[in-house]
């Protein structure tokens, strides 16, 4: 008995078909036969009756081929194991990822997953969503975590959203606007703000012409000018739960009235991630769902 005898009688049960089986497997259709016809004989039972409905498994054939389900998934989830074992996975991991992930459970998910696959060696950049899926595609990357608002497409690219966060606005203890249960983009622009993307310019353009006070790609720069009340700036809400200058007061997160909503995705490559990155994956979505239940409480 060999196991490709038993993938061959699970695909004809499902089939109904010895021809289809054989498309489907790439095999030609008298190979296929002559495997289930050694078969049969060495368990001393016919598997399946040959009708012109199609070939059909007999009573003790549909008992077979369900133990044999059982035999293909477990040598399968033997080869997982063996091929995702912590110290057997190795080689170097390229992880793009935007600010708002990575002041937020990207360190966790890092430090967890480097202790089980202490082999992989991880190299992360914090860049724009634009950027990150740029890098995945051209192959500098082998995953991007990236946040998009509203409806996108990824071209050529295996995309999954994990997770919803809101756009808050974000103010110094001093600033006019820190005793406001909430504020509009009309509220918003008519103080001096630090539009640290593209996007929030020109959500903001739709409301006037922003007074932009710093111009700034750097998360930490932003903070201590906001921190001062000369300006807004926008962040998700997920970044702002362990922040330092919000958990001393010294920025104040307030909801904006427009609702504004970035999707977060993870995107790699359309073939089969490498085992690094299926690993990682497995690991973000863990932590997600960890992040995702401390912050309901």
């Amino acid at each position: 008995m060999r196991l490709e005898q038993l993938h061959y009688i699970i695909e004809v049960a499902h089939s109904g078909s010895i021809t289809l089986a054989a498309d489907k497997l790439h095999i030609s259709q008298p190979n296929i036969s002559h495997a289930i016809a050694k078969l049969e004989e060495e368990l001393g039972t016919a598997i399946f009756t040959r009708t012109r409905a199609g070939t059909v498994p007999t009573e003790i054939g549909r008992s077979i081929i369900e133990q044999a389900q059982e035999i293909v998934s477990r040598v399968q989830h033997l080869k997982e194991t063996t091929r995702n074992h912590g110290s057997l996975i190795q080689g170097t991991l390229a992880i793009g990822a935007i600010s708002g992930i990575c002041t937020s459970f990207l360190p966790k998910t890092l430090s967890s997953f480097k202790a089980k696959h202490p082999n992989v060696d991880l190299v992360v950049q914090e860049d724009h969503s634009g950027e990150i899926e740029e890098g995945v595609r051209q192959g500098q990357l082998d995953l991007g975590l990236v946040g998009i608002p509203g409806e996108y497409e990824f071209k050529h690219l295996s995309a999954q959203q994990f997770m919803v966060c809101k756009i808050l606005a974000c103010v110094g203890a001093s600033s006019p606007l820190a005793g406001k249960d909430k504020v509009s983009f009309y509220d918003i622009i008519k103080h001096p703000v630090i539009a640290t993307s593209e996007h929030m310019r020109k959500q903001l353009k739709k409301y006037g012409m922003p007074k932009e006070l710093f111009l700034s790609n750097r998360t930490e720069a932003a903070k201590r000018v906001v921190a001062e009340g000369m300006a807004t700036c926008f962040y998700l809400d997920v970044s702002l739960m362990i922040d330092p200058y919000v958990t001393t007061g010294q920025i104040i997160p307030i909801p904006v009235k427009e609702d504004p909503e970035v999707t977060l995705y993870w995107l790699h490559a359309r073939q089969k991630p490498s085992p690094a990155c299926a690993a990682f994956i497995r690991e973000l979505k863990q932590q997600v769902a960890h992040f995702q239940r401390w912050k309901s409480v």
